[in-house]
């Protein structure tokens, strides 16, 4: 009796931890996607990510997927098999610092454009919320990571290096 007691309990368990699993990816009906995955790091130092993004067209969600990938590798970093790339942008509020700056660099067909090229691009999905069609779009970006720190030293955001 205390056995079977248990191997209910068990499988009770572990079928809560399984739902919550899928509740951490779903949010109503709201898929909720990674910001950037690490692929790999090329001799030029450029990162390849894959990115996701969504808008109204396809076109809109693929420059957004375009916009996140550099947007990740500026401020937020990457987690890479075993080991962190940090962001570029370490100062603390930096995008509100320099918003008239990160404003027009992360415009529509903005400066960022220069840094980050899709090389792979999968259209995902499309959902719809309140009546609504979004485009979800996943692309393997590449971002030319030591270029962009160049820029942003030129431009002032970062300090000069040593």
């Amino acid at each position: 009796m205390r056995h079977t007691l248990l191997t209910i309990m068990a499988v009770l368990l572990t079928m809560s931890a399984s739902q919550s699993a899928t509740a951490q990816t779903r949010i109503g009906e709201k898929t909720i996607l990674p910001a950037c995955e690490y692929l790999n790091t090329e001799l030029d130092g450029s990162l390849t990510v894959r990115s996701y993004g969504d808008g109204k067209r396809h076109k809109d969600a693929r420059e957004q997927a375009r916009k996140n990938a550099v947007y990740q590798i500026m401020f937020k970093g990457l987690q890479a098999k075993g080991q962190t790339i940090r962001p570029l942008v370490n100062e603390a509020n930096a995008y509100e610092r320099h918003e008239a700056y990160f404003g027009t660099f992360f415009a529509d067909g903005g400066t960022y454009s220069e840094y980050a090229t899709s090389e792979d691009e999968k259209f995902t999905a499309k959902k719809r919320d309140h009546g609504r069609t979004q485009n979800i779009h996943g692309a393997v970006v590449r971002v030319k990571r030591s270029e962009l720190k160049a820029r942003l030293i030129r431009d002032g955001i970062l300090p000069p290096e040593k």
